[in-house]
């Protein structure tokens, strides 16, 4: 078998609503499809701007608890403004590494409305990758 790449992230969110307000209006994505189904509720298929894996909304039950996602890494091209957005948005963003120009770039981590946890990364060799301290 070879897997080819991420085609989706399960995203479990007590409220769609909400949930749009941040992934679309904070963070960028663009919603695909919106559909319920009788037995699984709510999906919202979303995307980033830039493509790759789409991330599914789908409504928080037994199967999928809300807050259960946990590890997925959200590349930005300004971490700064990433943050101030989410800020503003009620959201609190913890940066991991501080420095200019390092290998690893700037990360950040951040929970959704839901405890549903992402990471942020700006790669070092884009251009303003300090965060003031």
């Amino acid at each position: 078998m070879a897997i080819s790449r991420i085609a989706s992230i399960t995203v479990p969110v007590t409220s769609h609503d909400r949930a749009v307000g941040l992934y679309r209006d904070v963070l960028g994505f663009s919603v695909i499809s919106d559909r319920t189904t009788g037995e699984r509720g709510r999906e919202l298929h979303m995307t980033a701007p830039g493509g790759g894996a789409a991330i599914i909304l789908v409504s928080a039950s037994e199967q999928h608890r809300a807050g259960s996602t946990h590890g997925g890494a959200l590349q930005v091209r300004d971490m700064l403004d990433a943050v101030e957005r989410l800020a503003h948005a009620g959201i609190n963003v913890t940066i991991t590494v501080r420095h200019l120009n390092t290998e690893a770039g700037v990360w950040a981590e951040f929970q959704d409305y839901d405890g549903n946890a992402w990471m942020l990364w700006q790669p070092a060799e884009q251009p303003h990758a300090l965060i003031a301290a």
